[in-house]
Formats: structure tokens, sequence, C-alpha cells
């Protein structure tokens, strides 16, 4: 009869598995904190929504119940009225520059107004040639604006969210149809700008409001109501889970 030998599972290599697992799960548990910066115009600012703080306030919001972030540090540099001028020389600032450097991720909205200025001047008579001039100054400045940010920080990922056309209503079909066109090449120069720096994100918004501004912009008819904010942040928030989790 032959011998049967039996092999006793060894309880010291036992123990040292469960506590592997306990601790890779330990790790996948882990919450870190997360610096956000807010820079642009009154998108940014939540100008139309005061009680939720717009798109960046219901982000900065998502953030807080997330079970992977133990604490979420805010700054919110947009101010109403800007355009890229302006926000060139908001960059230039001290506290904005150091608070940028801390920074794990940015928020971006810019561009809108120095369509106005122009849309303001021809809005009768819109021709592209008029806008042409001004889009080009538009892509200079976008593009400094993208080097200033990456100068005191080249690694958190900058989300910019693209323009949109809240005269629609005001514009006859004609008018509305040449704006469009107008609306998609300055769209198209912030996204070739964005697409020469790493860790940047273009986030349409265009299609967003088409068609809905009766229902999603503010009673000014200009800035998003609550609504249309959180339709931003809907928007945003794939693009965000795309790239924390590289």
């Amino acid at each position: 009869m032959g011998v049967i030998f039996t092999v006793a599972a060894h309880p010291f290599k036992s123990e040292r598995v469960e506590k592997t697992q306990a601790s890779q799960k330990h790790v996948m548990k882990k919450k870190l904190p997360v610096h956000i910066v807010g820079i642009g115009d009154s998108l940014t600012k939540g100008v139309g929504d005061p009680k939720n703080g717009g798109y960046f306030g219901d982000f900065i919001n998502h953030l807080k119940r997330s079970d992977t972030i133990s604490k979420v540090t805010v700054n919110n540099f947009g101010v109403t009225g800007d355009t890229t001028d302006d926000l060139l020389k908001v960059l230039d600032q001290e506290n904005v520059k150091k608070q940028l450097k801390n920074a794990d991720m940015i928020c971006l909205t810019i561009g809108g107004n120095d369509l106005v200025n122009v849309l303001k001047s021809n809005f009768l008579n819109l021709k592209q040639n008029d806008f042409e001039t001004e889009r080009q100054q538009f892509e200079k400045n976008f593009n400094d604006i993208i080097q200033k940010i990456r100068k005191e920080n080249t690694s958190a990922t900058i989300y910019y969210f693209g323009l949109y056309n809240p005269f629609e209503d005001y514009l006859d079909k004609k008018l509305n149809k040449q704006f469009f066109v107008i609306l998609k090449e300055w769209n198209h120069t912030s996204q070739n700008i964005l697409k020469m720096y790493s860790h940047t994100v273009f986030i349409p918004t265009e299609d967003i409001f088409k068609g809905k501004t009766n229902t999603l912009l503010y009673k000014d008819h200009f800035h998003p109501n609550s609504k249309g904010y959180k339709l931003m942040t809907k928007r945003l928030l794939p693009y965000y889970q795309v790239n924390s989790s590289t």
C-alpha cells in the first residue's frame, strides 16, 4: 500500500497573503487632497447661479462627495467681464501664480467677452472679416494664457470650456447661421492651441445651449442659469473621470 502525503497550508504564508490583500484594499481606498483653481470670466465666477456657484461650484460639490478625495482646496479667480487681455493681467498677480503652482486641476472659461465685444459693434451687420482680426488677437492671447499657466504648473490638467451662442433668440436665421460659422472658428482656434500642450482638455458647450437658450440661460439672456450650469458640469465630469484615473 502506497503512502499518501498531505501538505498542510503554511499558516504564516496565509497570514502574509491576508495582510497583503488588506494593505492593497487600504491603498485603493486611500483618500488624497485636491487643489482646484478656477480662472477666467463670469462663467467661472458663476454669474447667473449665485446660490450654487455655477459649474465651478457644482463641480466642487461633486469632488467633495468623492470617496477618493480627502479634502478640496479651492481658489476662484473668475472675474465678471474679463477678456483674454484682462486674464493675462490676472495671471501676473503673485497670489494667482502661487495658487496655480499648487493646483492639481484648473478650470478655465475665457473668450466670450472678446467675441461679444465684436458682436455688439456689428450686431445688425455681421461680417466674418470683422471677427477675423479679433479672432487672431484671441488666438495670440489664448496661447499666451496657456503658456503663463504652464510656466507655473506643467502637470495640472486644464479644462477649458468652449464658447456657445447666447444670442440665437435675438438673431434671425441668416445671422444665426453666420454667427455659428464664426463661433465654430473661434472654438477651433482654442482647440488647436490646447492640442499643443499636454494635460489640456477642450470641453464643447455650443451643442448644450443650441436651441435651448430660452430654458438654459439666466434672465440676462447671456449667462447660464442653474440648469445650464449643471449641464456644463455634467459635460465636464466624464473628461475629469478619464484624466483622474490615468
